[in-house]
């Protein structure tokens, strides 16, 4: 007897193992067949990770055109924090402990480069545990952060999927921000999937949705134009306040470039600050390039305008330096680069400049200080000044 009892509980728990093991089997098929028709019904996305098959990165300053999360709480802005993120079955999830007081205080983000007067497709999947709404916007990766697209959506506690149409202005910038804002609401945990931004023909866009994106698109260029520019396009030029350092989020105040921190040599910073109304940046190692250690700004200048650069400095021990605007992002062209040679006394150096019809509105202001030897450089009166 016990011989049978035991032959039927063995067999029953087979059974459900079985059973547990082909369900398994068929959800991961099925998993695999929708993933399969997803990417064959909208194509590549020019997102990297859009379907969530890797990590999120989270490394704004050294990986913009990868997944990012920013919390306003961490720069002073209000509460905002994530608790959690992470990727799971090619889907992301954000767990936000504290939403902020705006809806941009929390922003799932990727920088991505589209093309001027270009349509776009634009599509996601999205769910949360709690009933929200979130934004989805492409706007400037710079000040003064202008929406080129915006569109606020209602999440349920089901999967949905969400597409909308946009056509790239013909003055917009070539590297944008595409992101999420998933601050204000009731805390909760955010999912998403499938993140499509693809080019595609005008004659694919419903002709209600073309007409509404007209519509909404109204962010011009030529009043912008006409606006008068601020006496110096460099903030904190005469080092009334600290040296910020956060290229990630605040690359229009200045931050300190240092190829130690990416492996391409051992260049660093000793120290630095500021010190009676002028900048100090104590140099430990300095590479063995000029751009190996930098003092940026981003900076926003006007085609076919003219400036005047100026700038005072010295160092411990003389030593040249470089004074560079570049593009901020690939291929990193020059538009204006001179040499000049420091001593241990103040020297104030002054150069003019034209920036040409085709240049990018917001470039790199940069002070290459690497390749020589180590010391302490200091700075004052850093200007870009809009010629009269």
């Amino acid at each position: 007897m016990k011989s049978i009892f035991r032959f039927l509980l063995v067999s029953i728990i087979s059974i459900l193992l079985f059973s547990c093991q082909f369900q398994e089997k068929v959800e991961a098929v099925a998993s695999a067949a929708q993933q399969q028709a997803t990417e064959s019904a909208v194509g590549v996305s020019l997102l990297n990770n859009w379907n969530f098959r890797s990590n999120i990165k989270n490394d704004q300053a050294n990986a913009p055109f990868e997944w990012w999360i920013w919390e306003g709480g961490k720069y002073g802005v209000g509460s905002a924090k994530v608790e959690s993120y992470g990727v799971k079955d090619n889907y992301a999830f954000i767990k936000i402990a504290d939403s902020g007081s705006d809806t941009w205080h929390v922003q799932f983000n990727q920088w991505v480069k589209l093309t001027p007067k270009q349509a776009y497709y634009i599509s996601f999947r999205a769910k949360a545990d709690k009933p929200r709404t979130i934004n989805v916007k492409v706007l400037q990766n710079h000040d003064p952060w202008s929406n080129y697209f915006a569109k606020t959506v209602e999440l349920t506690t089901e999967w949905k999927t969400y597409e909308f149409y946009y056509i790239h202005k013909e003055r917009s910038d070539e590297t944008v921000n595409f992101g999420f804002e998933l601050g204000k609401f009731d805390p909760t945990t955010i999912y998403f999937a499938d993140v499509i931004i693809k080019p595609i023909d005008r004659s694919e866009i419903p002709p209600e949705a073309l007409e509404e994106e007209v519509e909404l698109e109204t962010f011009d260029f030529e009043v912008l134009e006409e606006e008068e520019e601020p006496d110096n396009l460099v903030n904190n030029g005469d080092f009334g306040y600290k040296i910020v350092n956060d290229q990630g989020s605040m690359p229009s105040e200045w931050w300190i470039w240092q190829a130690g921190q990416y492996g391409i040599s051992g260049a660093k910073v000793a120290a630095y600050g500021v010190v009676d109304g002028y900048a100090f940046i104590k140099l430990e190692d300095t590479g063995f390039e000029t751009w190996h250690l930098q003092f940026n700004q981003w900076i926003k200048v006007r085609k076919g305008h003219s400036y005047v650069i100026t700038f005072k400095a010295k160092a411990d021990d003389p030593r040249p330096i470089s004074v560079k605007l570049v593009q901020t992002g690939a291929p990193y062209g020059v538009y204006f680069a001179q040499t000049v040679n420091l001593t241990t006394e103040w020297q104030t150096f002054q150069f003019e400049y034209t920036h040409p019809d085709d240049g990018d509105p917001v470039v790199t202001f940069s002070i290459e200080l690497g390749k020589e030897k180590p010391t302490t450089v200091y700075f004052d009166d850093v200007g870009v000044l809009p010629k009269k």
